[in-house]
């Protein structure tokens, strides 16, 4: 399908503009049943969904289960369960210098709202952000990934079967197309992405002092103590490094583990990949492919340069360009100089460092941007403290990996390069929300303390208030 034209883009924005103040006075009772059409909707797509992905990734059906609809679903009956007291106007608490005031937080849409999303989940992060936009009462242009083409096609015959495109519309489009929507002034804009890429997208919102979120990325490293279960450990990274052939962006980035257990690990690995995808991964039907040439390329470069700098791959390294298929890899001593171990990877290459003190590990960290997230596995409560303490992340998973996304109580955020703002269940629906305050003087007003003419008993008041502070 050819990407819409500049005009069909601004056509859709005017409807928007103009439907935004109808759709923010919608009931939770009224958004919740958009939502549930919604849900429905999605279910009767799920074969759809499956097939398209195995298009556009090689993608199996289980992962796609596992990996878009089960999260997407997920998301939408946490909205469906909770809506409702979260739309409430909150108590902000009594203070005693106000005792005649009913202080409040009052939750209205932002408005409209354009969600930007990637190509590596492009069918779980567009819908998920959808939701709370939908669930905060926003109307919404969402802009796919051009590199999805399958996929886009189903997530616009779901969006167009439930909502009426002045509400909810599907944008698909490159450089062009997404530049032009960026020099419109939205309410709030939410983006996920690359780094360099969101760097972009703040600068354009900051011409309309637009409201962003920005969900990024970086080196996400995974922090392994001497005293684990080596096998339950690696079993565990190598599900959360290699699913979607290690194009996540929570994904563990790299390893920092204890030098005392090198032999075992490594052996460990390579029984366990084998395991796990067979003497020849290329054959397994669980495993994904890279999105596009491109990034094959990119990937496949990076690994030769690794090579060629002296590192040894313990499992994995093989490659098929017609396939774009690059194998589970796991390699060691990577020059620090490398871009495997200075830019995201976003690919199946999973370099190990090894330390011999902590505080190693912990100024490898802490000399790059901070992450996305960090993952600790130590049996060792006080490491597990030492290592949150001393470095920074959006969000840090002890002794698993990628869970912390999944749960519905905690937000999903990057911090400063990884990303501002959170995303997910009450936090989603809070960013695309705005939190108005809201004070009430319930009797007289409590400025009639400091009305002019200053006096001696305006003076009184005043030192009576500062004694109590």
């Amino acid at each position: 399908m050819p990407y819409q034209t500049i005009q069909e883009i601004d056509q859709i924005y005017t409807l928007q503009w103009k439907y935004k103040n109808e759709i923010k006075h919608s009931s939770a009772q009224q958004r919740k049943t958009m939502l549930k059409n919604l849900l429905e909707k999605i279910i009767q797509e799920e074969k759809a969904i499956e097939e398209a992905l195995y298009l556009d990734f090689h993608k199996s059906s289980m992962e796609t289960d596992i990996t878009e609809i089960l999260a997407v679903q997920f998301e939408i009956r946490h909205l469906l369960k909770k809506l409702s007291s979260w739309m409430k106007d909150k108590s902000a608490g009594w203070f005693w210098m106000f005792p005649n005031v009913s202080a409040s937080l009052h939750y209205e849409p932002k408005g409209n709202t354009l969600i930007i999303t990637p190509w590596n989940y492009p069918f779980q992060l567009p819908m998920v952000h959808l939701a709370s936009s939908i669930a905060a009462g926003n109307t919404a242009i969402l802009k796919l990934s051009e590199f999805s083409p399958h996929i886009n096609q189903v997530i616009r015959r779901i969006i167009e079967a439930v909502f009426p495109q002045k509400h909810i519309a599907v944008i698909e489009g490159a450089v062009e197309e997404t530049t032009h929507l960026l020099s419109l002034p939205f309410d709030h804009i939410h983006f996920t992405g690359s780094p360099k890429v969101g760097k972009i997208v703040m600068a354009a919102a900051s011409k309309h002092l637009t409201d962003i979120t920005l969900e990024l990325g970086g080196k996400s490293p995974a922090v392994i103590d001497k005293n684990v279960s080596i096998r339950s450990v690696v079993k565990n990274i190598i599900w959360a490094k290699f699913v979607n052939a290690g194009q996540t962006c929570i994904a563990p980035d790299y390893l920092l583990v204890n030098k005392k257990i090198k032999a075992e690990l490594e052996s460990t690995f390579k029984e366990e990949m084998l395991e796990a995808f067979g003497p020849n991964p290329q054959h397994s039907p669980d495993y994904a492919r890279i999105i596009n040439d491109d990034q094959f390329k990119r990937l496949a470069q990076q690994l030769e340069e690794a090579k060629v700098l002296g590192a040894q791959i313990i499992a994995g390294g093989k490659m098929d360009e017609k396939d774009r298929y690059i194998a589970p890899t796991v390699i060691t001593q990577v020059a620090n100089t490398n871009k495997l171990m200075q830019e995201e990877i976003f690919g199946p290459i999973l370099p190990i460092v090894y330390y011999q003190q902590i505080d190693e590990a912990i100024q490898l960290i802490n000399s790059k941007e901070k992450p996305l997230a960090l993952y600790v596995f130590s049996k060792d409560p006080i490491f597990n403290k030492h290592i949150i303490r001393h470095t920074s992340a959006g969000s840090t998973c002890i002794n698993d990996a990628m869970i912390q996304i999944l749960h519905p109580n905690l937000p999903f955020a990057g911090v400063n390069h990884s990303g501002i703002g959170q995303s997910m269940g009450w936090y989603g629906f809070k960013s695309f929300s705005h939190e108005r305050a809201i004070a009430k003087s319930n009797f007289f007003p409590m400025s009639s303390l400091f009305w002019f003419p200053y006096t001696e008993k305006t003076n009184k008041i005043l030192k009576t208030i500062k004694r109590f502070l």
